[in-house]
């Protein structure tokens, strides 16, 4: 099982988690990966520079914008389920 884990400290709520959050929950219900993906919330992951973080696996990413969740589902997520990085 891949494990998101995205911040929802107050720095990172400021610039979007919980949205982020939730669009990343109507992706994995729009693929049908409920049971592939397990999404749990941190309150710092003491990266609270520009942007949202977020944990895919291990690797860690921050920076991230709500209004490139999409994008970065598709290019970052799906590839480790489809045998990439966990």
């Amino acid at each position: 099982m891949l494990r998101l884990t995205i911040c929802v400290g107050s720095f990172c709520s400021v610039r979007g988690s919980d949205d982020m959050a939730t669009q990343l929950e109507q992706l994995i219900e729009r693929e049908h990966l409920s049971d592939q993906i397990e999404m749990v919330g941190a309150f710092c992951m003491e990266q609270c520079s520009n942007g949202v973080s977020l944990r895919v696996g291990n690797r860690q990413y921050s920076e991230l914008q709500p209004h490139d969740t999409e994008a970065f589902f598709y290019r970052e997520i799906m590839p480790c389920l489809q045998g990439g990085e966990q």
